[in-house]
């Protein structure tokens, strides 16, 4: 469930058929993904001529890494964003971005680095933390993931999905009353949050309360839009079936 966010000057981003259909499709999307790249190839080239305009704003060199990173093009990324540094050391968007940068190359540690100088640089701004919380949480740093996710919560309390992954760090700890209460209050602001009601359901699942663990698996299958809608369904034919051989002895 984790999915880091974007921090931009100029915008934020927000994330059965058959042959024939499949086909369009496949079209659709990649005709949809050729827009995107030229759209983002414009504008390194837009930013590449406002940089020999003016060299010495950090917003020109920021707003390049920018575009190079919706390339995907990491190095070419990193390095403006660190030329924005260079320009101005205190420009909190550039680090968190750099941080960005760093976690899509797989590399945690500087990306963690870099979102806690952002945090340090401007504390009021909730995108590091909540990223911060994600690299904690792929290092195995639970606690440090809960703390991230909670400082995010009290800057950001109607973020969809934020608790969803607070709920996911505290069951890695087998804190299970916590995360239960965690997806569950995450369902009283968006009680179509799937995501949580799988996540209960699991919960439930491995404290062997199989009736509260029917009721959120099949709660979650309302959803068609549901991943794994088939692991599910398993989990609940397994429930069901351990409670047949219970009524049979």
């Amino acid at each position: 469930m984790n999915r880091e966010l974007h921090w931009n000057m100029e915008k934020r981003e927000s994330e059965i058929v058959d042959g024939f259909i499949l086909f369009l499709l496949i079209l659709f999307l990649c005709l949809g993904t050729f827009h995107r790249n030229s759209l983002w190839n414009d504008e390194v080239a837009l930013w590449k001529d406002c940089l020999k305009k003016s060299p010495q704003k950090e917003r020109v060199h920021h707003n390049l890494g920018y575009a190079y990173l919706q390339l995907k093009q990491w190095d070419e990324a990193a390095k403006k964003f660190e030329e924005a540094l260079q320009l101005n050391p205190r420009y909190a968007i550039s680090m968190f971005n750099l941080g960005l940068t760093y976690y899509r190359k797989g590399s945690l540690d500087e990306a963690i680095d870099c979102y806690q100088k952002a945090i340090t640089l401007d504390s009021t701004i909730p995108e590091p933390l909540y990223n911060l919380g994600i690299a904690y949480y792929e290092k195995g740093l639970y606690l440090e993931a809960i703390e991230a996710y909670k400082k995010f919560l009290d800057l950001k309390p109607d973020h969809k999905n934020a608790r969803v992954n607070l709920g996911l760090a505290y069951s890695k700890l087998k804190q299970w009353e916590l995360a239960i209460q965690t997806f569950k209050e995450e369902l009283k602001y968006y009680p179509d949050n799937f995501y949580a009601y799988g996540y209960l359901g699991f919960i439930y699942m491995e404290l062997k309360d199989y009736p509260n663990a029917l009721y959120y698996f099949k709660k979650a299958l309302t959803y068609p839009d549901l991943p794994d809608a088939e692991g599910f369904r398993k989990a609940i034919t397994s429930i069901e079936t351990v409670q047949r051989q219970r009524e049979g002895k």
